[in-house]
């Protein structure tokens, strides 16, 4: 009970002097009809003769008797009643405005120790245990616990300190319960007795926000003082907003050491695939070649290859995984690696043989996750000047003869995985002085403009026409600059590879 008569003795004293200067013969305040103060204080208290209340906000109803006294007094004694009502409520504010602030400074103090505490843990398992080992020393519980459903490579992680009354299935059924009602669980006193585990005198669940939603609950567990009472539960709703502040800290490292880790590893696949792919053209008697790729991500599912071996025609490759990424890089090495190894073990390759093989060894992988990849494989035979080539499922393929008008080499069977058996056909070029081939991906055709416009087959072949004289490298440079051009200002959705064959003297 708030008993102000204690503080303000001084001042009751005086009142009750003036009184008896005036005649009476005592002064009494009494609470619930109880006397609890009275002047003079040696002496016993008649009833009074005259009473007045007092309108006060703390808890006993008080009022002031005035012993020795007549009618008369009584505005003066109610006037002096309105006063002590006035000082009782503002002494009782004070009180109340100190302990907030006293309960503030400890919330304050308890979040402090727990930023302190955890400041230097970068992972989400140690930002927890330290929040729990925490939380259990300054709400002073024999234990406490921790759970998390975040991120996804931990669906539930669980921790407590320093060991807990609770087996872990208990644990998550009550973390299932706070975050199905986004509401705390109290469990304390007689009547739930029956309710509470073994082990475990009273029980205190918080559902904990982290980025909005309740992802994470911290328990408390037989506390050393008794109940949990009404600045407990307020300095555990604090300490419960700060520690899923501090768990979305270590989240949002987590995330980003992640994404930092794998942008590295991406950049080591660009460098490995790039590696793979030929650092230059080989010198071959009356071609001139170029090659080139541009992947539209880090990685992409584009390839060329040349494949020379001492006495044996020159073999190309050209190819286009479907999709873009890490899946495509990683089909693109195998169909790769399938094509060369037929390419320099066959004893007679052709460019029909190889894309049978390809088919026949990579269809079921290829249908397992439904991708496929368009393959152009070209063949040179010096001797004779003539250019044996396959194409499955490829395109864009321009031929553009020596003074002729530039054309498509339409493909005549479809893409590798797509069907059990390989439909490419060897088919057959003349090839002399002055002839152009180039073989590119449909980055460059389907590249798009701003308006998302196409690039298109006939900007392709009136570009490779009009440039046949110059040398392989300044096709290809002119084909690059123009798409790069025309797609100013529009990201690049795909790959863009091709290879320049043109025939010289």
């Amino acid at each position: 009970m708030f008993n102000f008569w204690e503080s303000q003795a001084e001042q009751l004293a005086q009142l009750g002097r003036a009184w008896l200067a005036r005649g009476a013969s005592g002064l009494c305040l009494r609470a619930d009809g109880e006397v609890v103060w009275r002047w003079p204080q040696a002496a016993e208290v008649a009833q009074p003769d005259v009473v007045a209340e007092m309108a006060t906000a703390v808890g006993p109803s008080l009022e002031l008797g005035l012993c020795g006294g007549g009618a008369a007094d009584g505005p003066r004694l109610q006037a002096d009643a309105q006063f002590l009502s006035q000082a009782v409520n503002l002494e009782f504010e004070l009180e109340m405005m100190t302990g907030e602030l006293i309960e503030t400074q400890d919330q304050l103090l308890a979040l402090y120790d727990l930023t302190r505490s955890t400041r230097s843990h970068l992972e989400v398992p140690d930002t927890l245990q330290s929040v729990v080992a925490e939380v259990a020393r300054l709400v002073k519980v024999d234990s406490s616990f921790a759970v998390l459903q975040a991120p996804p490579e931990w669906p539930q992680l669980v921790v407590c300190h320093p060991g807990c009354a609770l087996a872990e299935a208990q644990m998550l059924a009550l973390f299932a319960q706070a975050q199905a009602t986004g509401g705390e669980l109290l469990l304390q006193g007689a009547d739930v007795a029956g309710l509470l585990p073994p082990g475990a005198r009273n029980l205190l669940v918080v559902p904990v926000q982290v980025r909005g939603e309740v992802l994470a609950a911290l328990g408390f567990v037989n506390r050393q003082l008794g109940d949990f009472q009404s600045p407990d539960l307020k300095l555990i709703r604090a300490i419960a907003e700060q520690a899923g502040a501090q768990v979305e800290n270590a989240l949002l490292l987590h995330e980003t050491l992640m994404q930092a880790r794998l942008q590295t590893e991406m950049r080591m696949a660009q460098e490995v695939q790039l590696q793979l792919l030929p650092q230059k053209p080989p010198r071959v008697l009356g071609l001139d070649l170029f090659a080139s790729s541009l992947p539209a991500l880090q990685v992409g599912g584009d390839f060329f290859d040349f494949i020379v071996e001492a006495g044996r025609p020159l073999i190309f490759t050209v190819g286009d995984v479907s999709g873009k990424g890490v899946s495509s890089a990683l089909l693109m090495t195998m169909i790769r690696t399938v094509l060369r190894g037929a390419g320099k073990f066959d004893a007679t390759p052709t460019p029909q043989s190889l894309l049978d093989r390809a088919n026949r060894d990579l269809y079921d992988d290829f249908t397992e996750v439904t991708m496929f990849a368009t393959v152009f494989v070209g063949q040179y035979d010096a001797a004779r000047r003539c250019l044996t080539y396959a194409n499955a499922g490829h395109s864009p393929v321009v031929f553009c003869p020596a003074g002729g008008a530039a054309r498509l080499l339409e493909a005549d069977g479809t893409a590798v995985g797509v069907l059990p058996e390989n439909l490419a056909l060897n088919q057959r070029l003349a090839f002399g002085a002055g002839d152009v081939l180039v073989v590119a991906t449909d980055g460059f055709n389907e590249a798009r403009s701003l308006d998302s416009g196409f690039f298109g087959y006939e900007r392709l072949l009136d570009l490779v026409q009009a440039n046949c004289h110059r040398s392989a490298a300044e096709i290809a440079g002119v084909l690059y600059t123009a798409v790069a051009d025309f797609a100013a200002g529009h990201m690049q959705d795909d790959d863009q590879t091709l290879i320049v064959v043109k025939g010289v003297a």
